[in-house]
């Protein structure tokens, strides 16, 4: 294994030919691997990062300005991600269901569903966190966006 010094830290190069390495993260933990492994192992890693970067860009922050936007109609925004898609629970701050409103919540589930996105839309009116839980947990999902 060849080590290239840089200004901040060490390099490891690895090849096919350099036969097991050993990996050491910071929490101390050991893996002794085959350099194709290891290899892997990183190219899934960038592409994971890559992926978070293009959900991030394209999905949250389009998200959150649509909340944004909408703020005078939106109190809060909650995803829960199950298996399978995308869960976006839109909270207003009306205490029934807003119809004038629905169109813009169906509106913006087209958007993303049309560039591809796995989600659905559900508009909920000013609830607690007891009334939101019938939906989704609260504790788990990520708050998107929050009014005040």
């Amino acid at each position: 294994m060849n080590r290239t010094p840089t200004a901040s830290r060490d390099i490891a190069r690895l090849s096919f030919t350099d036969g097991e390495v050993i990996v050491s993260p910071r929490d101390m933990d050991i893996f002794v691997m085959s350099a194709e492994k290891a290899t892997e192992a990183c190219r899934i890693f960038v592409k994971k990062g890559e992926q978070y970067e293009r959900f991030s860009r394209d999905f949250l922050k389009p998200l959150h300005e649509w909340c944004l936007g909408n703020a005078d109609r939106v109190q809060a925004c909650y995803l829960a991600v199950p298996e399978s898609h995308v869960q976006v629970f839109v909270v207003t701050n009306s205490r029934r269901f807003d119809f004038d409103f629905a169109e813009k919540v169906a509106g913006i589930e087209l958007k993303f569903a049309t560039a591809g996105w796995r989600i659905s839309v559900s508009q909920l009116p000013d609830a607690d966190e007891e009334s939101m839980a019938a939906f989704f947990d609260p504790e788990k999902a990520l708050q998107v966006y929050a009014n005040g």
